[in-house]
């Protein structure tokens, strides 16, 4: 019988069994490193090289979008910066001694977290390990904050050493705030790379450019470089758009409209002026109410005049007296009808807004009287059958859409004998602006050819794009041949429109220096039926009255108060932009008045940049103008002025008779916050506190 082995006999056989084995495991090892750095080394080189280096998309800069003048941004592209921290990055000694300064630095700047919550948020992602990379702040920085930012401890130590990160993102901004927001547009949200309405939508290709492709290699904390020796796809740039917009007319517009949907209450307002010889849209604004946390705001988000189709209301009796003219060849002084302020048709009830007995042809417009334009539309077309009535509408050109620029225009609707609701109360209720369906859009189309003698404008808003000095491409509305009308009729349609300022229902507006020529047009909302109490307000016409240069249309729909109808709401509005217009725009002056506006401006108080007094007094062929740098005062000398300069040096600068543009233009380069109420040049200003001061215009 065999005597079993010691343990020392088994320790020593185990012993050299593990280290035979971990000799077998080691030799292994060693020969497969040698075959990988000899046999296999460039098969993983080139994987390694594949993980370090990558193909990555290059965004291409989007194109800018300018007013006509070619010159103002209305959008464009900035670079702003998401700022944040790699927690990994710092020494532990140095951020024991600098994370308190960090934590109360970025909690001042950014005021979304206090310093106490920077510091554990930091602290937090240290010690776990898994966060390398916290962001700062609830929003992104441009350069300018971007650099103040660099001066704080860890970013100024470099991204390697102190960790401190600065993500480079572009974004879209529109240097007017939202100025014509709905027609200029806006980018997706998801993305930010294409247009999601407006011009920045429709005009999509053009702006946005071409990405490129280039390589890229991964460097030590996730950054990566662009390789400069490789090939790469480069990128194009987008092209540049320029609209019709005039920044000034715009603003008066918008201001304009705010003031009277705010005051009314209105559900929303919507204005645009037009040139009348080329159809460019100078100034277009939407502004719809709504109501976040019980308060009631306006805002631009539908674009009301190209997609808010509904019934035009008495606007529309414009083409349907000029069809009447054409048919009837009736002079604006013969009788037309007597109106008793109702009639019956099929046993339907048609109402006028008064009694107003015996009627001409003109005084049927003038007083937007129901009953005259049901007469003469009975006596002259029928109501049994609609072809004859709506020809004139389908050459008037308002049974189709303009074509306009922007996509998304409503289709019209025109009823004829096909149409599937057409009725024996489409015609006589059509021709007073019912029963129907038309944009503000194609409205102002229709009476921006009456304005344009008889002939059709197509609208636009895009005239030009650009690379960069470079016209690519140029756009301009279609012009149709020949006349919607006779010029006859063209000359009583003037006639008439006039005679709506002068003595019908409009006339509260005849006054202000340039005069005016349009339509009222009042129209009861349908809602499953007509809703009393709410209304549809326009006022549609062209100034100057007697060489139209511009046409409006104004629209507000369903205002509160006491006084619901266009010639209370709308044509105000239109009355308040005529006149702005025709102040700024000196062209439109009347010939016989320019001397003695001159002479005016000659001895005219006010203030502003010296360089824009001269301008203009180079255009107007004025001879006293100021002759020092920076900014001008006209004070009174006898009949005459006398310039001094404007000391802006001091803490609060004199604004006095300076327009609302220079003004804040000084004050905010003070580090002022501006508040202004009125209209006009600053009259007073006072300073309000250590960062605000408070103007006065008249």
């Amino acid at each position: 019988m065999s005597s079993k082995p010691s343990i020392r006999d088994e320790i020593q056989w185990r012993a050299k069994l593990t280290f035979g084995l971990v000799f077998l495991i080691g030799t292994l090892i060693v020969a497969q490193i040698f075959v990988v750095q000899v046999f296999q080394k460039k098969k993983w080189m080139a994987k390694v090289e594949k993980v370090q280096r990558k193909p990555m998309k290059i965004k291409a800069t989007r194109g800018n979008i300018y007013a006509t003048d070619g010159s103002s941004l209305l959008a464009t592209s900035v670079p702003q910066y998401r700022v944040g921290l790699d927690v990994t990055r710092a020494k532990t000694k140095y951020l024991d001694t600098k994370l308190d300064s960090l934590a109360h630095l970025i909690a001042d700047f950014f005021e979304d977290r206090s310093a106490a919550q920077y510091k554990e948020l930091i602290l937090n992602a240290r010690r776990g390990g898994k966060v390398k990379f916290v962001a700062f702040g609830n929003r992104l920085v441009d350069f300018q904050e971007m650099e103040e930012i660099k001066s704080y401890p860890f970013f100024r130590e470099g991204p390697m050493k102190g960790g401190g990160k600065f993500e480079q993102l572009n974004r879209r901004v529109m240097p007017f705030d939202d100025m014509a927001l709905r027609s200029i547009g806006k980018l997706d949200r998801d993305t930010q790379t294409k247009g999601d309405f407006g011009i920045e939508f429709s005009f999509n290709n053009y702006l946005a450019g071409r990405d490129g492709v280039g390589f890229f290699q991964r460097l030590a904390g996730g950054v990566w470089k662009p390789l400069e020796d490789t090939p790469e796809v480069r990128p194009e740039s987008g092209q540049d758009v320029v609209t019709t917009i005039d920044v000034n007319f715009q603003d008066i517009v918008e201001s304009s409209l705010r003031n009277q949907v705010v005051s009314t209450n209105a559900k929303y307002g919507s204005a645009i002026v037009m040139e009348v010889a080329t159809g460019q849209i100078k100034a277009i604004t939407n502004l719809s109410r709504r109501t976040k946390n019980d308060q009631v705001y306006y805002t631009e988000d539908f674009n009301y005049a190209v997609k808010g189709g509904t019934d035009p209301g008495s606007t529309f009796k414009l083409a349907t007296m000029v069809a009447v003219l054409e048919k009837s060849k009736l002079g604006l002084d013969d009788f037309a009808a007597t109106c008793n302020g109702t009639i019956m048709h099929n046993n339907i009830e048609m109402k006028c807004s008064e009694e107003h007995g015996n009627q001409t042809v003109k005084q049927v417009f003038e007083h937007s009287c129901n009953i005259g334009v049901y007469a003469l539309v009975k006596k002259y077309f029928g109501f049994t059958k609609a072809d004859n009535f709506v020809a004139y509408m389908k050459n008037f050109r308002l049974d189709k859409p303009v074509g306009f620029q922007l996509k998304g225009e409503t289709d019209p609707i025109i009823k004829d004998n096909k149409s599937s609701t057409f009725s024996s109360t489409t015609i006589p209720w059509m021709s007073i602006g019912y029963e129907s369906r038309l944009t503000p859009l194609q409205m102002l189309t229709f009476y921006n050819a009456i304005a344009n003698n008889g002939h059709w404008v197509q609208p636009y808003i895009v005239k030009e794009i650009r690379e960069a000095d470079r016209v690519i491409e140029k756009f301009e509305g279609r012009k149709e041949e020949g006349q919607i009308c006779s010029d006859r009729t063209i000359k009583m349609a003037h006639e008439m429109m006039k005679g709506v300022v002068e003595n019908g229902t409009a006339r509260n507006i005849n006054t202000g220096f340039c005069k005016v020529a349009g339509k009222t047009g009042t129209s009861q909302k349908r809602e499953n039926g007509y809703v009393r109490g709410q209304y549809y307000t326009a006022f549609i016409g062209f100034f100057p009255a007697d060489n139209p240069k511009y046409s409006c249309a104004v629209i507000i729909d369903e205002p509160h108060g006491a006084n619901l109808y266009a010639r209370d709401v709308a044509a105000p509005v239109f009355r308040t932009i005529a006149d702005k217009v025709f102040a700024y725009d000196v062209a439109i002056h009347p010939a016989n008045n320019k001397n003695s506006n001159i002479q005016k401006i000659e001895t005219h108080e006010q203030s502003g940049y010296a360089e824009d007094f001269r301008t203009v007094a180079e255009a107007l062929g004025l001879q006293n103008v100021p002759n020092n740098a920076g900014w001008a005062k006209a004070v009174k000398n006898g009949n005459s002025i006398a310039w001094r300069k404007v000391n802006e040096t001091t803490d609060v600068p004199n604004v006095e008779g300076m327009t609302l543009r220079d003004a804040i233009y000084l004050l905010e380069n003070k580090g002022y916050k501006v508040k202004y109420s009125g209209l006009g040049k600053v009259a007073n200003f006072a300073v309000e506190s250590s960062k605000t001061v408070s103007l006065t215009l008249q």
